[in-house]
This record gives C-alpha cells, structure tokens and sequence, in this order.
C-alpha cells in the first residue's frame, strides 16, 4: 500500500475518533476506496479500529451523502507534469493528485435527534411541578395541589423506589419543645384516592413509611409522577416551608438513593388577630404584690372569629443564678394568675403549654369577636414563691381566633422581694 496513502488513513481515523462518533468527515467515503482497492489483505488492529458501541444519549448518525466529485483512488497514477494552467470559470481546478492531500468537501449537516435522560454515571432525578420557590400558602386555606416525578438518568434498574413528599424543620411552627413541625397534611393520589399523611418528618425517619404503598419500580430512562396535596393548619404562623421530595430503596433498611429536592415555600395568614398590652412592666413582690395588664384583642379582618381567646406563657422559667439550669424554680401551683370579670376578679387556671412552659388555661376566657372590632382583657400576674429576688422572666402575650395565631408581645416585670 502505498505509505502516503496509509499516513492520511491514520491521519482520518484519528481525527474522526477525536472528534466523537456524531461526526464524520467528508474524506470517509474515499478513503473507503482506498481501503477496498489499495489495501486487499490488510487486517486493521481490532482495538483500535472497531466500530465503538453507540453512546446511550445518542442515537446513530445518519449516513454522509459522498460528494459529487469522488476524490482519485489509490490506484490512480499521478498525471505527467503540465503546465499550470489558471482556472476559469469555464475551466475548473484540476483535480489534486494522489500525493496531493485533497482539501475536504463541505460536511452534510446530520439530521438532529432527540437526547435521552440516560446518561453515564447518572442516577434518580426529582422534579417538582405547581410547587415553586417562594409560593405562598395560605395557613388554615385552601389545598395546594402539585406533583413530583421521578426519573432513572442512569443505567442501573431501581426495582423498588420509594416516593417520600414531605416538610422539613419549619419554623413558624406553633409547638416547637422536641421539633419545629408544621402541623397539617399531605395527600398523595391512588388510583381514584387521596391517602392522607402527617405533613412533617418529625425527629425521626418513620415518616419514610408512608412511601411504602407508592413503591414502583425505576428501569433506566423511565420516570413517574405522583400527585399530591399540602393543606395546613391554622395554627402555623407565618415563615418558610421546605417541602422535600426523596427516594429511599427500601422501608426496611431506609437507604436514601436520590438527591433530595427542596422546595422552599412561604406560608402566610391573613386571619390573625392583633394583640396590643398596656400596662406594666412594673415589679412583681414575692408573696405581695402583682403585676397588671390590659390584654386588648382586635379583629383586623373582614369576617368574623367564633372563638377567640387571650394567651399568657413564661418561656424558660428557670433561676439563672442557681448554676442549675436544668431545674424550674417556679411551678404551675407559685404563678398566681387572675382576671378582671364584671368587676371582680377571679382566678385563671395555670398549666403547660405545648412547649412545656407555663402558661394560663384559657378554656373559660373565649369570646366571639365581629370584623374591626376589639375585646379587652385585664389581668393581674403575681408569684408566690420559688424565684430568687432581683430576677426578671419574661410574659409572652398573644391570643388565638379560631385557631389562628397573633404575633406575640413580651413583657419583662421585675421581681423583688
């Protein structure tokens, strides 16, 4: 064979394998010739020159129309030396000659087609759709429906994908003494159904289990899309909620096989009441004297609240002069808590809230509120015993409609003895 010949094949073959099986020069086509004429009995190296297998992402290249000028074959002596004559436009450029290398014709475009979501080193992708960052979602409102898919982007079959939709840590959460939870549900569709599921993860993985039902399987390239619904609970005051969607491979050993997918959405309420407090701070006497305070509750929204009720809590009632942090100095039975009714005044029951602080029991303090209007509660808040003198706590002041949280108002008293 002859070795000018050879070079520009080793040459060719180079170039095609550096540049990817989607393309292909012109030059191909010829050098297909030169293989066939001038290389009869030549065995390539298998390694080197074995078709490749065709990428996963793509498919196969379409064919290269040859040129309509077939450039000379190897077999094709060169001509004799001639005069060099200028070409013109009815005479055209000599061909070149078989030492000469030919300039490549234009390279046919091929046809564009469609790219996989299989890829190399790929895994299980998760996307959200009718849930975007920053969406609102109204506290005591409505449903919010969307969906989640799963997709399998790489080679490896999953036979047993386990959807989980749930919120994260949040921190407008009403009771927050172990975990920020939201409180409310979330509801995934089954054929015809909706199964309802505790919206929060909580401080453990037992919120996976719900999955369990919805378990499918994922062969490479295949996705599924599940729907759901978020509904939340009155009580969640306003903050960020980060839903996530995940994949576990199994409910027994909790083993996580995708990225978590985050979707970090904004809850909000247009029906909380509005809490104002007069009164105080003052000083509080151990054994003597109270503190008072005029809890007012207004209704700044355009419909009315059945049941509306004041909230008084000590968060973090503990003796910082003690070194003992983990003991509380004053219990339900030492806070001594009354309120002003038809002119008298009457005790209020003192208990724990959710949070584990002390805080009145407002059973007997609900009311009706209308639209704009405003009540008044006045209270009186004193200590019998179990806190050192010179100390401060602080009084959280709210009220709650229809479930429906106010922001909080603190008062710090002093406490002497």
């Amino acid at each position: 064979m002859n070795a000018s010949v050879i070079n520009r094949f080793a040459k060719i073959v180079t170039s095609g394998s550096a540049k990817g099986r989607s393309r292909r020069l012109a030059l191909t086509l010829p050098l297909a010739a030169v293989i066939a004429t001038g290389a009869v009995g030549c065995t390539p190296d298998s390694t080197t020159n074995a078709a490749p297998t065709a990428a996963p992402t793509l498919s196969a290249p379409a064919t290269t129309t040859a040129p309509s000028t077939p450039a000379p074959s190897a077999a094709t002596s060169a001509p004799a030396a001639a005069p060099a004559a200028t070409p013109t436009a009815e005479t055209p450029a000599p061909a070149p000659s078989a030492t000469t290398p030919a300039t490549p014709a234009a390279k046919t475009p091929a046809a564009k087609t469609p790219v996989s979501v299989v890829k190399p080193g790929g895994g299980i992708e998760i996307r959200f759709d009718g849930l975007t960052p920053g969406q609102k979602i109204e506290a005591g409102g409505g449903t919010v429906a969307f969906s989640v898919t799963w997709t399998n982007t790489g080679t490896k079959r999953y036979d047993s994908v386990v959807p989980v939709v749930a919120s994260q840590q949040y921190e407008g959460a009403a009771c927050d003494f172990i975990a920020q939870t939201a409180t409310g549900t979330i509801e995934r569709k089954e054929g015809n159904t909706w199964k309802e599921f505790p919206l929060s993860q909580g401080t453990g993985m037992d919120y996976v289990m719900g999955g369990k039902s919805a378990t499918f399987p994922l062969p490479s390239g295949a996705s599924r899309t599940i729907q759901y619904r978020i509904h939340l609970d009155a009580d969640n005051g306003p903050g960020t909620l980060p839903v996530e969607a995940a994949a576990y491979d199994s409910v027994t050993t909790i083993k996580q096989i995708a990225n978590k997918k985050i979707i970090d959405t904004k809850v909000v309420d247009t029906h909380m009441p509005k809490v104002t407090v007069t009164g105080g701070p003052g000083a509080l006497i151990v054994g003597k004297q109270a503190a008072q305070y005029t809890v007012k509750v207004s209704n700044p929204t355009k419909s009315a609240f059945r049941q509306v009720t004041p909230t008084i809590s000590l968060p973090n009632v503990v003796d910082p002069k003690s070194g003992d942090y983990t003991k509380r100095f004053i219990e339900a039975a030492d806070l001594v808590v009354e309120v002003q009714d038809h002119g008298q005044w009457r005790p209020v029951a003192v208990d724990h809230d959710c949070n584990d602080n002390l805080a009145i029991n407002t059973d007997s303090l609900q009311r009706a509120l209308p639209a704009g209007a405003t009540t008044e509660y006045t209270f009186r808040i004193g200590v019998d015993k179990g806190w050192t003198t010179g100390n401060k706590f602080n009084l959280n002041f709210g009220a709650t409609a229809d479930q429906h949280r106010a922001a909080t108002v603190k008062i710090t008293p002093t406490v002497t003895g």
